[in-house]
């Protein structure tokens, strides 16, 4: 089973929320969460398995005779 790191990120949202005060240890305890914040982004985007079809680029075919634009 997968954390649904989204999920982490908005209760620690919350939690910030309630950290009002302006003392020393509130102002600690914020900047914890924060880092913890980042790091469940970090984790929710690193987590996600890229993969990429790469779909070729249609050519067209025409015949090469002298210049191949109009522009020169």
């Amino acid at each position: 089973m997968q954390t649904d790191f989204a999920s982490v990120h908005e209760h620690l949202e919350k939690i910030q929320a309630a950290l009002t005060g302006s003392d020393p240890a509130t102002q600690q305890l914020r900047e914890a969460v924060g880092l913890l914040m980042d790091a469940a982004l970090k984790a929710e985007y690193s987590a996600r398995t890229s993969t990429c079809t790469v779909i070729p680029f249609p050519t067209m075919h025409r015949k090469q005779e002298g210049k191949s634009s109009r522009h020169g």
